[in-house]
């Protein structure tokens, strides 16, 4: 999307103040404080940026309304002076500035906007850590379900100071450069940025009499034993999240999740295609000519009795309801598929082969209609 109205999505008929309107709704949606590590979203952030620096400008907007993008270049290259867009987050940053009237007095845009979701401002309570554990099933229990122990580390709510860091409730100073805020605002050229104070850390106060337990860091590392439940019917690469398993919170924030990530062994029989389960059973070619009955395993106890009909051909498939995996969402079962899989035996008694060879004499092509088949293709090449 390389049109400035389309990015912004507004009719090129707006006025200023509906292009400001949907900048604003959409940087908000897109800033990088919200979208840490996401480069589509900062990507994002800088388009609509430079589209807004276009539109909102009268001048560079009637040039760009006649001539486009390379109309617009210009008046010094393109948005930000840089053909082609933003060359850095500081330009985008400082036309986000801009449409928000600016900082000062101490507080930052995101504090306006967001309700203080990325500044500092004193002791906010924050979620602890999520984590992630690797656990290996046996396809049996992937698809049976079963119940594992896991042993983790987690950091935790220090017993000895409650989670306060402190050895004492006058150890906890408000922090005298930001203070107490959590935020520090510098000046840059002609804007001003608000980040959080490197003395505090963003919190607002320090601690001047730590914990002996956890040195003032509120928690400390604790090995916990989780019992988890693996639900039948997960399959290879599924992950369980277990919410509140994850590191303690800090300052009476909520803890962390766990995610379990599944890895399911392979089976030296079975293979597994979604929900269905494919058994590849191996008969004699007398069996194949004549029909037989046979038994084969399944995930259950007990066996399945298939009939096998005379006449049945390499790579046919039996279906045997409801004898394959669970669906994991508790939507029904899936089947046990027979692949029929024809022998050719690879040593003969004198009297086999001679059996053989009396049948090869009184064999019909009626009787192989594939082999029939491919005659008759192989004589239209050929004529």
């Amino acid at each position: 999307m390389s049109d400035y109205y389309e990015i912004l999505e507004v009719p090129r008929t707006a006025a200023a103040d509906e292009i400001k309107k949907a900048y604003r709704k959409k940087a908000l949606q897109f800033h990088p404080d919200k979208n840490q590590g996401n480069k589509d979203a900062e990507k994002r952030f800088k388009e609509i940026s430079e589209a807004y620096e276009v539109l909102s400008d009268d001048k560079k907007r009637q040039v760009y309304d006649r001539y486009g993008k390379d109309g617009v270049q210009g008046f010094g290259g393109g948005a930000g002076g840089h053909p082609g867009g933003f060359s850095s987050m500081d330009e985008a940053l400082r036309t986000f500035m801009g449409a928000f009237g600016g900082m000062g007095g101490g507080e930052s845009a995101f504090e306006s906007y967001f309700g203080g979701d990325f500044g500092g401002g004193g002791s906010r309570a924050r979620q602890g850590a999520s984590k992630r554990v690797n656990i290996t099933v046996s396809f049996e229990e992937a698809a049976r379900g079963a119940d594992k122990e896991l042993a983790i580390t987690n950091y935790v709510s220090c017993k000895t100071c409650h989670g306060k860091g402190s050895a004492s409730a006058q150890g906890v100073k408000k922090c005298t450069r930001c203070r107490g805020t959590g935020q520090v605002v510098e000046q840059r050229g002609f804007f001003s940025m608000s980040m959080a104070c490197p003395q505090c850390n963003g919190e607002g106060q320090v601690i001047t009499d730590p914990c002996k337990d956890c040195h003032g860091e509120g928690v400390v590392k604790e090995k916990q034993h989780v019992k988890v439940h693996i639900p039948a019917g997960v399959d290879n690469g599924m992950r369980l999240k277990m919410t509140g398993y994850g590191d303690s919170g800090q300052n009476g924030g909520p803890a962390g999740d766990l995610y379990v990530f599944i890895t399911v062994e392979r089976h030296d029989m079975f293979e597994r295609e979604g929900n269905d389960i494919i058994l590849d059973l191996p008969i004699s070619f007398s069996e194949a000519a004549l029909g037989t009955k046979k038994d084969v395993p399944s995930l259950t106890s007990h066996q399945c009795r298939i009939t096998i009909p005379e006449g049945t051909q390499n790579g046919k498939v039996f279906r045997v309801k409801g004898e394959g995996f669970p669906n994991v969402h508790g939507q029904g079962k899936g089947d046990l598929l027979v692949r029929i899989f024809v022998e050719t035996p690879s040593k003969l008694s004198d009297r086999q082969k001679e059996i053989l060879q009396e049948y090869a004499k009184l064999e019909s092509p009626a009787n192989l209609p594939k082999h029939k088949s491919f005659l008759d293709k192989l004589k239209g090449i050929f004529s």
